[in-house]
């Protein structure tokens, strides 16, 4: 509800040279989320019937918001997200001028406090170190798509049973042949991911569980980066116990440090690279957790649900 509060302003006073419809689709909240909705004078649809068999939320919302929308373009996008008065022209503009299928963003990370920023920039350099640019790898924060392509494609229902639907969806797309493009969105789009340290760690718990399915052979990249970022800490302990020369542990935390830095300066916190060994201890714990509870069947807890 809060979100709505923030996304619904910005898209309203975006500058957009077409026909725009804002449709907000209300999936079983227990808030006012409908309420608030609506006194913004947007479209609502509010789902009120249970989630069909082998149907996830989130695919499953999506995917009616598609087929209630009736644009050439469709772009996905979360309600903790804020976006600029000329985000959404510029990138559909892009994805025409350079015919593209699809067009997926990184948008800019507003976290709430430094710890949340520290762990964020850790994982997703973890992320981009084991899959790069991968144009697969769509992020449901800001999905832009031909309608024609995501109807033909079968859309979020061929992946309605998958917890990371947009990566999902952005490697069947692949498979399919159609061009997606992967870009930087700092300049389209803001999103505050979690609002608070809980949600931050069941949030990468999912999210590490499932991308390293996603990622394959690569996976084994991202898991050796993050332990790197991890390694000065035991290598402290290492040093106290006489096992290693002291000097192993300034090397260790400073390429660490550097390491991260480049991600540090896009968050805007350059001097919390100093703490990356923290960071990268938090995302290794959370993807850790999140695989053993998927391997159990317990899941992870997410929005209500278990994922």
């Amino acid at each position: 509800m809060h979100n709505l509060q923030i996304v619904l302003p910005s898209l309203l006073h975006i500058d957009y040279p077409g026909k725009l419809e804002i449709l907000v689709v209300d999936d079983h909240s227990s808030d006012d989320t409908s309420k608030i909705a609506k006194s913004f004078g947007v479209q609502i649809l509010r789902l009120m019937d249970v989630i069909p068999p082998g149907w996830k939320g989130k695919p499953y919302t999506c995917h009616q918001g598609a087929l209630m929308a009736k644009g050439e373009w469709l772009l996905f996008t979360d309600a903790d997200t804020v976006h600029t008065k000329g985000g959404i022209a510029k990138a559909v503009c892009y994805a025409q001028t350079t015919n593209l299928d699809g067009l997926s963003l990184f948008l800019e990370q507003q976290a709430p406090n430094q710890i949340n920023s520290l762990v964020l920039d850790a994982a997703f350099a973890g992320l981009f170190a084991g899959w790069g640019t991968k144009s697969s790898m769509l992020n449901g924060q800001f999905i832009l798509i031909r309608r024609e392509v995501y109807f033909d494609s079968g859309g979020f229902a061929s992946v309605r049973n998958e917890a990371l639907e947009d990566v999902a969806f952005g490697n069947l797309l692949t498979k399919l042949g159609y061009r997606l493009q992967v870009m930087n969105g700092d300049n389209i789009a803001g999103v505050q991911m979690y609002a608070n340290h809980k949600q931050m760690f069941n949030g990468l718990s999912r999210l590490g569980a499932g991308t390293l399915r996603w990622q394959g052979l690569w996976a084994g990249l991202t898991a050796l980066y993050v332990t790197a970022l991890v390694s000065p800490l035991p290598t402290l302990f290492g040093v106290l116990f006489g096992r290693l020369k002291w000097y192993w542990f300034p090397i260790t935390w400073s390429m660490a440090s550097l390491s991260l830095l480049p991600w540090s300066r896009r968050s805007g916190a350059g001097k919390q690279a100093i703490l990356t060994p923290f960071g990268a201890f938090v995302v290794l714990i959370t993807a850790v957790f999140g695989i053993i509870s998927r391997i159990t069947g317990k899941g992870v807890p997410w929005k209500g649900r278990k994922v």
